[in-house]
């Protein structure tokens, strides 16, 4: 992934300068926050940091939307994930749930 916006890449070298154990990133609709945390989630991914990957977001709709989101990224993420199936299946990186 490339071609990040001068924020984006800006908060990306902070974030990765720091490590820190929370980071918020805040900017208009459309300015690409989602893009920017999927490259976060790429390079700890990456780095062996993390193993997993867990969205939360606030509809159905916007698991599929994360989920193609991340495939194109690179991230297999598991948008029909159900608390009853209780275990992340392990052909995807992580799951997106509401």
């Amino acid at each position: 992934m490339s071609g990040l916006r001068k924020w984006q890449q800006e908060a990306l070298d902070k974030y990765l300068a720091t490590n820190p154990k929370d980071f918020l990133a805040v900017a208009t609709p459309g300015a690409g926050k989602t893009t920017f945390a999927l490259r976060i989630a790429s390079e700890l991914l990456s780095r062996r940091i993390v193993e997993r990957i867990i969205v939360v977001v606030p509809t159905e709709h916007l698991k599929v939307q994360w989920a193609a989101s991340a495939a194109r990224s690179g991230i297999a993420l598991d948008p029909k994930f159900t608390n009853a199936k209780g275990v992340v299946n392990p052909s995807y990186q992580g799951i997106v749930v509401t």
